[in-house]
């Protein structure tokens, strides 16, 4: 069982299987969740990123030195552990600009069907065809509205919990918020701070999975594709905008798409107030 990485903000302690999938097993202490996963997942601030999955774990402990998952104990070596802080760039507001400007066209033609990108292109808003789904789109489209105005309680109330998937559409939104307005504070020195606090108090639901990645976003703590993107975003190459983009957006059905789309909202927020 070889140990490529564990994230920088695993508490020590004994952790209970919460929930196995083909490609993770998620293990609980409390309200929150450790993910192991395969290299393909990455590295993240709650991951432990092995080699194979180790067929039916019931249990894995995290003490200073070492992991262990059931019998088999993996050393925290240095040189693995994942640093998760939102990346500091050297890149201009104007810069900022121009390559949010070319994600958000990146978002828009690779999002999955379905996906939060139709915030930014409203001919997207045509893949809701069902009942439910119109029904969403406008509770979607509602809790937006709020956003733009400034109100990001009813906002976030609105959006919270709402959507498919094992992470809803709406909760990976409010991450992607999170995420980018902690960026916007450090690399645009945008006062986010009481922004940051209020959607995240109005965050937090039922749904363990989502609490986990909304406390991890809170706290300004990314995964290994976000803060790739994060980092291009801040670069001149678009080769590797677009590269890190598409990366980003194949993480779940939509659940990349949805974050990406809060992400973007966010700096674009950012940006026009400057």
């Amino acid at each position: 069982m070889d140990l490529i990485s564990y994230g920088d903000s695993i508490p020590e302690g004994e952790y209970r299987l919460h929930s196995a999938f083909a490609n993770a097993l998620n293990f609980r202490k409390g309200g929150l969740l450790v993910s192991v996963v395969p290299p393909r997942a990455g590295a993240g601030p709650l991951n432990v990123v092995l080699r194979q999955l180790p067929p039916g774990a019931k249990r894995l402990r995290s003490t200073r030195l070492y992991l262990y998952i059931d019998e088999n104990r993996l050393r925290k070596e240095p040189e693995a552990r994942y640093a998760s802080a939102v990346p500091l760039v050297d890149a201009t507001p104007a810069a900022l600009s121009a390559a949010l400007k070319a994600l958000e066209r990146e978002l828009v033609l690779k999002a999955p069907p379905k996906s939060l990108a139709f915030v930014f292109d409203k001919k997207l808003e045509k893949a809701f065809s069902r009942v439910f789904e119109r029904q969403l789109l406008i509770r979607f489209r509602r809790a937006v509205t709020h956003m733009r105005a400034g109100d990001y309680s009813r906002g976030v109330k609105t959006m919270r919990g709402l959507g498919f998937g094992l992470t809803p559409s709406g909760d990976d939104f409010i991450s992607g918020l999170l995420a980018g307005f902690n960026f916007a504070m450090l690399n645009l020195r945008y006062d986010a701070e009481g922004l940051i606090e209020k959607i995240f108090f109005y965050a937090e639901g039922g749904n363990l999975v989502s609490n986990s990645f909304l406390r991890c976003s809170y706290e300004g703590k990314v995964n290994a594709k976000t803060g790739r993107l994060l980092r291009a975003l801040g670069g001149r190459d678009r080769g590797e905008l677009r590269a890190a983009a598409r990366e980003a957006l194949a993480s779940g059905h939509t659940s990349g798409a949805d974050f990406c789309a809060g992400l973007v909202f966010a700096l674009r927020q950012a940006l026009e107030a400057r």
